[in-house]
């Protein structure tokens, strides 16, 4: 039950945080030409009660914050009578934790509400991600989409309680200026003069703030891959003195352009940040300095003015901390926003079954197989510009048995991959049919049918744990392990992190066949596996595993340029500018 409640607990934060970052997103910036575009606020005020219950909190705690205000005015005026009150001091007690009270709760429930927010919004952007084809992944740029996932959150975090401190000071300050109109109503003229030309100062730069962060994020983001490409090309680098001097040059542009906004950025908020203190002392000048010339009535009253005017210049830094805060909390929520909604557009364009409407549970079965067939499959890969047709494969007529090892060959380019990633699924077929045990598989197959495969292709993966073993699979795991030679080199249990990092490329790739043999499918797929390893592993791979695999009925599709093992493949298949044909027995010399 207590679990329940805590699940509960938490989907209502979720739903009041994420409440709160669509009203940070809808909140209207503000033009110089329209200062008071208050009708262009009523979209913050129209989601969840909840919402305005935070409203309320921050009300109550500005009530309390004005009313220590007043204490302290009415206990100095007893004062220069020569009296004291010991209710007005512990009233001041009271009032002072109250207001400690509401202000804490308002920015930790603000916060944890968006932290719950933010959790389900990774989960969601994650889950949407899962469910992407590998072309659409592919059209979106890898390295984009992974920058997108991940630097939004942490600054969007971190602004949170700032907003959250803003937003009750903003509600101070106007409880503030309330009181200060019931003191002298011309104090708050004058205050209220210095107020609203430093709200034209900050409406001068605002669009100014907004479009050098967008010019600083995407400056940021550029850096971030060239700072990648650092790291992964650094063999190249090393090697290519020239190439190395062109790539500096390209970092050092990129990070100078970076520093000008950072350093814009900085300026303009510094300007911000003065114009704000210079003004809240203007407003206290105007009182101590002006007030008595427009109106010498008010003198004897000037250290209670003054009192409260200084208490507003607290509200007024916080509420001017807040509006950078909420420049980038608005800038990083619009650009996850974009990245969902491009997220939901390419989801929408792939087929039901591809969504995962039809797709068996991870639990079900693995099915097995006969026979699968492909007849005249076709492929073509999307154009990158009006001159580029894109690359396709066409006519791909392939007949893989059970217990069968078809090997793969062609040229670098021929389209061997892409043939491959068509026909376990991850692309979807363009023409031709596809049948498994004489039955028609879909053009978008569902997960069924991707179950059948277990890969290791050339731009493998390996994942920080061993996911979807289940404990015979993980002794499995350590048999495989021990015949590719590597279970001295890596020790791999269930719940822990895996670390290759000590691994050479060779080991790496075996410890990536060991981990799909440990799956247990009926059909391997492997994209040159053999390419990176030793004549030792290459004869064990060729002459031991795979005939071992084959007796037990399971089936390969193996891309390979080693010649040498031809003669151990079950049928043999060229591809040729993207056209796949089988090579008899007494053709194969022609491909030696």
């Amino acid at each position: 039950m207590a679990d329940n409640d805590h699940t509960g607990a938490s989907g209502r934060h979720a739903e009041l945080g994420e409440s709160l970052l669509k009203s940070i997103s809808r909140f209207p910036q503000p033009k110089l030409k329209n200062p008071f575009g208050v009708s262009k606020l009523k979209g913050l005020w129209g989601d969840a009660l909840s919402v305005r219950a935070l409203v309320g909190v921050a009300a109550l705690a500005a009530l309390f914050g004005t009313t220590v205000v007043y204490i302290l005015n009415a206990e100095s005026r007893l004062l220069r009578e020569g009296q004291n009150s010991t209710l007005l001091a512990l009233g001041f007690i009271l009032v002072l934790l109250a207001y400690r009270f509401c202000q804490r709760y308002l920015i930790a429930q603000s916060s944890r509400s968006i932290e719950n927010a933010l959790h389900v919004w990774r989960q969601r952007i994650m889950s949407k991600v899962s469910r992407l084809t590998l072309r659409n992944v592919e059209d979106m740029d890898r390295q984009h989409l992974t920058h997108a996932m991940t630097r939004h959150y942490e600054p969007l975090s971190q602004a949170i309680i700032t907003i959250a401190s803003g937003v009750e000071c903003f509600v101070l300050l106007l409880f503030m200026y309330i009181y200060l109109v019931m003191l002298s109503p011309m104090a708050a003229l004058l205050t209220g003069v210095v107020a609203f030309v430093t709200v034209l100062g900050y409406l001068a730069v605002s669009e100014q703030l907004s479009t050098n962060m967008r010019k600083a994020g995407e400056s940021d983001s550029l850096f971030g891959r060239l700072s990648r490409s650092a790291s992964e090309g650094v063999k190249e680098l090393r090697i290519n003195a020239k190439k190395r001097d062109e790539f500096l040059k390209d970092a050092d542009s990129v990070s100078e352009e970076l520093l000008e906004h950072r350093a814009q950025g900085a300026s303009l908020y510094a300007e911000v940040m003065a114009s704000g203190t210079t003004a809240s002392y203007l407003m206290a000048g105007a009182v101590v300095f002006v007030l008595p010339l427009l109106n010498g009535a008010e003198s004897d009253d000037v250290s209670r003015i003054v009192m409260a005017v200084l208490f507003i210049i607290g509200p007024i830094g916080g509420v001017i901390a807040s509006l950078q805060q909420w420049n980038i909390a608005r800038f990083a929520v619009e650009e996850l926003t974009s990245l969902e909604g491009r997220l939901d557009d390419a989801l929408r364009s792939q087929s039901t079954a591809d969504q995962g409407a039809n797709a068996p549970s991870a639990d079900s079965e693995l099915r097995s197989f006969e026979r699968l067939v492909f007849s005249g499959v076709g492929y073509t890969h999307r154009a990158h510009s009006d001159d580029d047709s894109g690359f396709a494969v066409t006519d791909v007529s392939l007949t893989l048995m059970r217990g069968q090892a078809v090997f793969i060959t062609g040229a670098n380019g021929s389209g061997k991959t892409t043939i491959m990633r068509v026909l376990v699924g991850l692309y979807p077929r363009e023409a031709g049919t596809v049948y498994l045990d004489d039955e028609p598989v879909a053009r978008h197959p569902d997960q069924s049918y991707r179950s059948l495969f277990s890969t290791v292709f050339t731009d493998y993966h390996l994942f920080e744990k061993p996911y979807a073993l289940d404990e015979q699979q993980f002794q499995l795991l350590d048999y495989w392990l021990e015949r590719l030679g590597i279970s001295d080199k890596i020790t791999i249990k269930p719940g822990l992190h895996i670390d290759a990092n000590a691994l050479s490329t060779g080991q790496r790739k075996r410890l990536a066949l060991a981990l799909a043999l440990a799956e247990d499918r009926p059909i391997l797929v492997l994209d040159e596996w053999a390419a990176d390893q030793d004549p030792q592993t290459r004869r064990f791979f060729y002459e031991e595993l795979i005939p071992d695999l084959q007796s037990q009925g399971k089936s390969f599709l193996i891309v390979t340029h080693d010649e040498k093992y031809f003669d151990c493949a079950s049928a043999h298949y060229h591809v040729s500018e993207g056209v796949l044909l089988e090579v008899k027995g007494d053709e194969r010399s022609a491909y030696l």
